[in-house]
């Protein structure tokens, strides 16, 4: 049976109980939403016992400077990230799905880290504010487990009407709880995370092929030497060997030295549509030998080649291609009307009159990257700065490096046994990810997220000590105008590349 299939029939047949859950109104069972909420009275006495101590005073008061900070920071990223998509074209258009932190429905996030990761975030989340709860004389209700399908998460509920009761420092600290709770999680899950992969070691020399569309080299190769010349990333764009010629490729493959052969040159990995190649009947697996009876090595060179060529320039190309020759009379583009016409969030004033062919060619049909530099860039991110080494970590998933694949895996030597420090960093880093964004999601002044109300009662905080009239009332409106703005970047990131 298909899995789509499969998927249809868990979620039809999970509807079915939920829907008939709401007809018997039992008292401890009841619809969320789509999931299931199981209630019980238990555990109370635990929570309310660790809420008397002191210290989740001092941590409620931080909670609120944290949450503040961090509702800032996020406003922030939302107005940038608001600049930012107006330069993406409506084919690189983010997915809605890429919104939702769900495992198994948001296409990055893996579905057995991404449950453990879930749960434990919810469950934290969900104590930070029975905790703080107790410690300021609310009572809590009932305690429980929200199922969807699987466990998600858990919830402590409140006195709603103890806490709308309270003053307003205590719902602070109730309300600010979860989120800094969840983002103090997410920065020790990432110490811990950076100090594991501090461990690794990385081979001495070699390429490490990240992408490959060549028979002979696989995706996790390494590559020690191509023709008898030992190469790094470095070299690949600079090799001096003559295109077309079957060359020996020295590699470590699943630990185990080899030696494949291959043909070395620019292999042509895509062909844009409409461009001059395209006409011509230029496609991907072409390796080129040369332009205007120039032979041309490497990609270095041919870059250098194409940049001193001008719109409407006629140059004639010599491809190979399973033994057989291949060639082609071709009349240039203006490269920066073809950028206009196709990709104009991509085009450059610098590109008119310049010569556009419309070819993207890699060595030997496959990318590379130093070892060395990737675990390097990914153990120690803050090294190139702050703000990019914080970004860069929250991209991984986007860029193919987390979880781990195993072609990084196995290039790479640990302290312990590979099958389980692999798993346990890519746990720990979803720990973080899931965290983070659980924290800063309900940290954004938008009701009725926990930090819309933190922000509505700072508000009227403020307001009260300077004797403002209807204190409560302004500090409402402006936390509701404030959560539609907010509303708008979130939705305006999906909306905008699909409109322009």
């Amino acid at each position: 049976m298909p899995w789509l299939t499969i998927i249809l029939l868990i979620f039809l047949f999970w509807s079915i109980i939920v829907l008939f859950i709401a007809r018997r109104n039992y008292k401890r069972i009841r619809p969320y939403g789509p999931a299931i909420m199981l209630s019980t009275t238990r555990g109370r006495e635990i929570i309310e016992k660790w809420g008397k101590r002191s210290f989740w005073r001092f941590y409620g008061d931080i909670s609120i400077a944290i949450t503040i900070v961090f509702m800032i920071f996020t406003l922030g990223i939302l107005l940038w990230e608001a600049v930012l998509v107006l330069g993406i074209p409506k084919s690189l258009a983010p997915s809605p799905l890429a919104a939702l932190g769900l495992p198994g429905i948001n296409p990055f996030i893996p579905i057995t880290y991404g449950i453990v990761a879930i749960v434990f975030a919810v469950i934290i989340h969900e104590l930070s504010h029975g905790i703080q709860s107790a410690n300021n004389g609310i009572g809590i209700r009932s305690m429980g487990v929200l199922l969807f399908i699987i466990p998600v998460g858990a919830f402590v509920e409140p006195d709603e009407e103890k806490l709308s009761q309270s003053k307003k420092s205590v719902r602070m600290r109730v309300f600010s709880s979860g989120p800094s709770t969840n983002i103090i999680a997410a920065f020790a899950f990432l110490a811990v995370f950076l100090l594991m992969l501090s461990t690794v070691s990385s081979p001495s020399s070699g390429a490490l092929v990240t992408y490959s569309d060549n028979q002979s080299i696989r995706q996790g190769d390494l590559i020690l030497s191509i023709d008898g010349v030992n190469v790094s990333a470095g070299m690949i764009n600079y090799m001096r060997i003559n295109p077309g010629k079957n060359v020996s490729v020295e590699i470590i493959r699943d630990s185990s030295y080899m030696t494949v052969q291959t043909i070395s040159g620019l292999w042509v990995n895509s062909v844009f549509s409409g461009s001059p190649a395209y006409i011509s009947g230029i496609r991907p697996g072409e390796i080129l030998i040369s332009v205007n009876n120039i032979i041309m090595r490497n990609y270095s060179f041919f870059n250098s080649f194409m940049e001193n060529t001008s719109a409407g320039q006629k140059i004639f190309l010599h491809f190979l291609k399973d033994g057989k020759n291949y060639y082609y009379n071709v009349t240039l583009m203006d490269k920066y009307k073809f950028y206009q016409s196709y990709a104009p969030n991509y085009n450059s004033e610098s590109y008119k009159g310049k010569g556009f062919l419309g070819v993207s060619m890699v060595y030997m049909n496959m990318t590379v990257s130093d070892p060395k530099a990737m675990i390097s860039m990914v153990s120690y991110p803050f090294s190139y700065g702050l703000f990019q080494g914080f970004i860069f970590l929250i991209t991984l998933p986007f860029i193919g490096l987390s979880p781990f694949p195993a072609y990084f895996q196995s290039v790479y030597s640990v302290p312990f046994s590979p099958l389980i420090f692999w798993p346990l960093a890519n746990i720990f880093y979803w720990i973080f990810w899931i965290n983070l964004m659980l924290g800063l999601t309900n940290a954004l002044p938008l009701l009725p997220l926990d930090g819309g109300y933190v922000l509505r009662d700072l508000l009227s905080s403020i307001f009260e000590r300077y004797k403002m009239l209807k204190p409560e009332r302004i500090a409402s409106i402006i936390t509701i105008s404030l959560s539609l703005i907010v509303l708008f970047l979130i939705l305006w990131q999906f909306i905008y590349p699909r409109i322009s």
